[in-house]
């Protein structure tokens, strides 16, 4: 094999295989959480909640205040990763109409860094247990229902999958996820009272529903004073989730926690609420994170298709120049000592030529008319002679 073929296959050799393990190797190695996440989902809303002040100076009708507009951002970070986990920090933070801070709560969950379920968390990190999915959806989501986790209530409820729509110009699928339970949250428990005295229950479920005072007043006639208090916690959730690197580009949720407790029968009875908190992802996010998942759909498409295949077909293209070449080096060459075909005709043709020559000196030489001539006269002067 000449030099030129040898480097070409080399060559062709080390594309073929750099094709092969970008797609197989390289790919599946960069696809998934990266150790510097750091993002931020932007939100506009409104919040119901008790203003401590009124409940304090004893101004019932004023202590709950409804639909105060607000805004909120959430921000999930990586604080931590070990092989195939990552701890995520998400933090949601809750501000007033004057930027004053309403509400602060923060999570951290070890989960995969590809299928961002519940993983253990790595030794000697802080991190909450749970099951199903906390901080996000996968990188490749599938039109199929996901275990949630519900932080309020400490349960694993579905993310069910109910379409396939077009959200910021990305298709994505839209994921609902409705529960309601007890709250059971230490973080959030730990905020609120265990017990109220009868009456703030009862003045403050007048203002809330007044058309069923009675019937709080009735299940709480025997109760203590303070009347211990119990919470009911009710998620409505929405997500719009690319269809391709599976970032959530909108989120409409309503959240809300409910005072309640229950009839000497057992029955639960909803006293007033505490609070209650209904977001959507601001316009200027939703493009963002629109732009985000196409950047990141982009680059996959480039790594994970674009480039193994164009190095598969270069690969095949110096491979089949290397075997035409070489073919091309081992074809016999004509030796210049001998005529070739050309030359062999040539030499054929001129003998063709001298012999249709040297038949034509014979034929006149030998024509008895032109030497009979002189011999007519000789036959004449004999003919003479007496």
């Amino acid at each position: 094999m000449r030099k030129t073929s040898w480097y070409l296959g080399a060559a062709a050799t080390v594309l073929v295989a750099t094709g092969a393990i970008t797609r197989f190797a390289v790919l599946p190695a960069v696809h998934q959480v990266p150790g510097d996440t750091d993002f931020t989902m932007h939100f506009a809303g409104a919040m119901t909640m008790l203003d401590p002040q009124a409940l304090q100076s004893g101004n019932l009708p004023a202590a709950i205040v409804r639909d105060l507009p607000i805004t909120a951002d959430r921000r999930v970070r990586a604080v931590d990763t070990s092989g195939s986990t990552i701890v995520l920090s998400d933090k949601t933070v809750v501000l007033g109409p004057q930027k004053q801070t309403l509400q602060a709560a923060e999570k951290r969950w070890p989960v995969d860094r590809k299928t961002l379920l519940d993983r253990p968390a790595p030794k000697n990190v802080p991190a909450e247990a749970h099951k199903g999915l906390s901080a996000g959806f996968p990188l490749e989501p599938k039109k199929k229902n996901y275990p949630y986790w519900d932080a309020s209530t400490r349960t694993t409820v579905p993310a069910t999958y109910v379409r396939t729509e077009k959200r910021a110009g990305r298709e994505t699928y839209v994921f609902s996820i409705r529960h309601t339970g007890a709250l059971t949250d230490p973080a959030a428990l730990g905020a609120l009272p265990p017990a109220m005295p009868k009456a703030v229950v009862q003045g403050l479920a007048g203002v809330a529903a007044p058309q069923q005072a009675a019937d709080v007043g009735a299940a709480t006639a025997d109760k203590p004073d303070p009347t211990p208090l119990t919470y009911t916690s009710s998620t409505d959730l929405t997500g719009w989730v690319d269809s391709e690197t599976g970032v959530t580009v909108d989120l409409e949720s309503t959240q809300a926690v409910t005072a309640t407790t229950t009839t000497s029968a057992g029955a639960p009875v909803e006293l007033f609420p505490v609070m209650s908190l209904t977001m959507t992802t601001t316009p200027a996010s939703r493009a963002e994170l629109a732009n985000t998942a196409e950047d990141g759909a982009r680059a996959l498409w480039l790594l994970g298709d674009v480039a193994p295949v164009a190095a598969l077909v270069l690969g095949l293209a110096l491979i089949a120049l290397a075997i035409y070449l070489e073919g091309r080096a081992r074809r016999p060459r004509p030796d210049p000592a001998l005529p070739g075909p050309r030359a062999q005709a040539d030499t054929e043709a001129e003998g063709r030529s001298t012999a249709d020559s040297s038949s034509g000196i014979s034929g006149i030489s030998g024509t008895g008319g032109i030497s009979g001539t002189g011999g007519t006269g000789d036959v004449g002067d004999n003919g003479r002679t007496p």
